[in-house]
């Protein structure tokens, strides 16, 4: 298979320089793989640390406790919540957002900033046009009933709101993490791609010492293979502390072009 070839291209630093009619679309493949390898560590802290923070809800009832009244028959209970008229939804304003408890509707408005709690969902609109939808109440660990809140005095009602929206937000979980690791793959993969193109350029002026070289595109080649040993060596680093695996793999990339220039460039290149 050509990606074990490859890889073992990676490590031939005295003919790796010599390699040059393999197809681009091969070599795009290979270096997706080699990225998905060196971002893997951060990924898997982003999965470990359930993605990006929402914040805001928990936040917005940090800096003011509502003065709702909620809605006393109504729980949420066994990821689900549990209102004894099924038909009445229960309204609320909190800077800015409305909070809407035993919503009926099947279609909601995207152009409004609201959470919406349905029997086994909750549903987020930014007022944007976006929205994402936090299936069976799987934040809440815990049973949580609206009466309990109501009848708590001040501080304690305050502590449970702060728990409230903690567990909204952690209901988002999986949609988040998903979006997390997807922004952060399709980011770094596009700053590599940028890393590659301009150190392709900067590569050609070895052109002026040899009467020979690499063409542009040989030399995209030539710097995708050599990520073989970076991409594994940020890869181990990533595992003990993975905020470093990308500044290493970019490193490694240069450091690995420039020493393989030195030491083979003239046994190559006329």
């Amino acid at each position: 298979m050509f990606l074990i070839r490859y890889f073992k291209y990676s490590f031939q630093f005295k003919t790796i320089l010599t390699i040059r009619n393999e197809k681009f679309w091969k070599i795009g493949i290979y270096f997706i793989i080699l990225c998905l390898i060196n971002l893997f560590p951060m990924n898997y802290l982003i999965v470990k640390e359930q993605g990006w923070r929402l914040d805001f809800i928990e936040e917005s009832f940090t800096n003011q406790t509502p003065t709702w009244v909620l809605p006393e028959e109504c729980t949420i209970s066994s990821n689900k919540l549990y209102c004894i008229v099924e038909e009445e939804e229960y309204s609320y304003t909190h800077q800015g957002i409305n909070y809407i408890f035993n919503y009926q509707g099947t279609d909601y408005d995207t152009s409004v900033k609201q959470v919406l709690f349905t029997k086994d969902n909750i549903i987020y609109t930014n007022g944007e046009g976006a929205q994402m939808i936090g299936y069976d109440y799987k934040g809440f660990t815990e049973d949580v009933n609206f009466r309990s809140i109501n009848l708590m005095d001040s501080a304690d009602r305050a502590n449970a709101y702060i728990e409230f929206g903690s567990q909204i937000e952690h209901t988002f979980g999986p949609y988040i993490i998903f979006y997390t690791v997807l922004v952060n793959t399709l980011i770094s993969i596009g700053l590599n791609i940028l890393f590659i193109l301009l150190l392709s350029a900067v590569l050609q002026l070895f052109r002026f010492g040899y009467s020979t070289f690499f063409k542009y595109s040989e030399s995209l080649k030539f710097l995708v293979l050599i990520m073989g040993l970076p991409a594994v060596l940020s890869f181990m680093i990533g595992l003990i502390e993975p905020a470093f695996s990308p500044v290493f793999f970019q490193f490694g990339m240069g450091l690995a072009t420039m020493l393989t220039m030195l030491i083979y460039g003239k046994k190559v290149f006329a």
